[in-house]
C-alpha cells in the first residue's frame, strides 16, 4: 500500500520539488477508502500519544507528553530517574521558581506557557530571581536549561531500541514516492521509523548542505520512501547548530551543523535545535524559510489532508497564518478528502479552520482508528 503525498491541483501552477519530476496519481499514491490521493499529513505532539503509548522507566510508565500535561509527566520521569538524580533536581528547581518567582496555578501551567515566563524573566533577574546573593545578569538563565534539559530528557527515552511496535511503523509501511509529513514534533520516533524502513534523513528532512553533516543513514534504501519528506517545521532532537544553553539565539539564526542518530548525550560546544515553546517564535535563517515554503507548496498542492494530534492552538501564529493562507488559496480548488484525528473540540477548530477549502471530511477519535479506517482497509 502506499500513501501520504501530495499533487498540483490543475487550476495552478505546480512547483516540483528540487531534483524530481512531476507524478501523475495512481498505484503509488495513498489508499484511502479505497480510493487513491496524494496527501499531505499534519502531526501535533497528540499523533506521537496515539503512535505510542508509554514506555517504561524502572518501571515507571512514561507517556509522550502534550502541552497541557507536561509538567505531570515530567513529575512522573523524575519519580523513575530517583530522588536525587540530575532529572529530579532540574524539576525542583522548576517548581521553586513556579512557585515563589513566577507564581502560576498549577492546573494552568502548560510547557508553552511555562517556557514563555522563563523566556520573558530572563530580562529581568532583579525581580524574578533569588532575591539574596549576587544577582545575576540579565540573559538565558538557568531555569531554562534545567527546563530543555528536561524535555529533551523524557523526549529521548520515547526513541529507544525497547519501544514496541507503533502506529508510526503502520503509517511508514503505507508510504510511497513523493509523500510529504509535516511534523511540529521534536521528536525522532517517526524519524526512526522511516530509517529502519529505508528512508535516507540525506534527502528527506530537506536540509541543504554537505552530505557529511548527516551521520545517520538507513543500511539499504526503500525506493517507496525515496522522496518521502518529514518537514521538522519546529526542529528535531537529532539536530545540532553550534551553540549553547547560555546562548539560544542559535538555535533561530542558524542551520544545523550535524544531523545525528537519536541520542540521549548531548554533543559538546553544539545545542539541539528545536525552536522552544513560547508564544513569539521567531525564524532568522533561510533554513526555517525553505522548511516552511515546502510545506507551503506541499499542501497547496495536495488532493487530501490528513491532521493527527495537532490542537491548533490560538498562540501558534505560524501555523495558524499558513492554514489560513491555504484556506483561502484551496477554495476554488479544495481537498477532495480531509481527515481529521483527535478530540472532538480540536476536530471542529480544524473544521472551521479549513472551512471551504475542502469537499468531503472524515472525522476520527483516535490515530490507530483513522489508520484501521481509512488506510489499512
Amino acid at each position: 500500500m502506499r500513501s501520504f503525498c501530495s499533487t498540483c491541483f490543475p487550476s495552478q501552477q505546480s512547483y516540483p520539488r528540487p531534483g524530481r519530476e512531476k507524478r501523475k496519481v495512481g498505484a503509488e499514491d495513498m489508499i484511502l477508502k479505497g480510493k487513491n490521493y496524494q496527501t499531505v499529513l499534519i502531526l501535533g505532539s497528540g499523533a506521537t500519544r496515539g503512535a505510542l503509548s508509554h514506555v517504561l522507566l524502572n518501571r515507571k510508565r512514561i507517556r509522550p507528553p502534550l502541552n497541557s500535561d507536561f509538567f505531570s509527566i515530567a513529575a512522573r520521569f523524575a519519580s523513575a530517574c530517583g530522588p536525587t538524580s540530575a532529572e529530579a533536581r532540574r524539576l525542583q528547581r522548576l517548581n521553586t521558581v513556579f512557585r515563589e518567582y513566577l507564581p502560576t496555578a498549577r492546573d494552568s501551567l502548560t510547557m508553552e506557557s511555562a517556557f514563555s515566563l522563563l523566556f520573558m524573566a530572563k530580562d529581568f533577574p532583579d525581580i524574578y530571581s533569588r532575591r539574596r546573593g549576587r544577582q545575576r545578569a540579565p540573559g538565558n538563565g538557568r531555569e531554562i536549561e534545567d527546563f530543555l534539559r528536561l524535555t529533551f530528557g523524557i523526549l529521548t527515552i520515547l526513541d529507544c531500541p525497547a519501544s514496541t511496535h507503533t502506529e508510526y511503523d503502520a503509517l511508514v509501511n503505507a508510504l510511497g514516492p513523493g509523500d510529504t509529513i509535516i511534523t511540529l514534533n521534536y521528536d525522532t520516533l517517526l524519524d526512526t521509523a522511516l530509517v529502519t524502513k529505508g528512508w535516507d534523513p540525506r534527502n528527506g528532512y530537506a536540509i541543504g548542505g554537505s552530505a557529511s553533516k548527516f551521520r545517520w543513514s538507513p543500511r539499504t534504501i526503500d525506493p517507496n520512501l525515496r522522496n518521502v519528506r518529514l518537514l521538522k517545521l519546529h526542529g528535531s532532537l537529532n539536530w545540532f547548530v553550534r551553540g549553547s544553553f547560555s546562548d539560544l539565539a542559535a538555535v533561530f539564526q542558524k542551520k544545523p551543523t550535524s544531523i545525528e542518530r537519536p541520542r540521549r548525550n548531548e554533543i559538546g560546544r553544539h545545542v539541539r535545535q528545536i525552536v522552544p515553546p513560547i508564544y513569539g517564535k521567531f525564524f532568522g535563517h533561510d533554513h526555517w524559510r525553505v522548511l516552511w515554503s515546502a510545506a507551503y507548496k506541499a499542501l497547496r498542492e495536495a488532493e487530501a489532508l490528513i491532521v493527527v494530534g495537532c490542537s491548533l492552538i490560538d498562540t501558534d501564529f505560524h501555523l495558524r497564518a499558513l492554514i489560513g493562507r491555504i484556506t483561502r488559496s484551496r477554495k476554488p480548488n479544495p481537498f477532495r478528502r480531509v481527515v481529521l484525528a483527535d478530540r472532538v473540540v480540536v476536530r471542529r477548530k480544524w473544521t472551521r479552520a479549513l472551512k471551504g477549502a475542502f469537499r468531503r471530511r472524515s472525522e476520527y477519535a483516535t490515530f490507530s482508528e483513522l489508520m484501521q479506517r481509512e488506510v489499512r482497509s
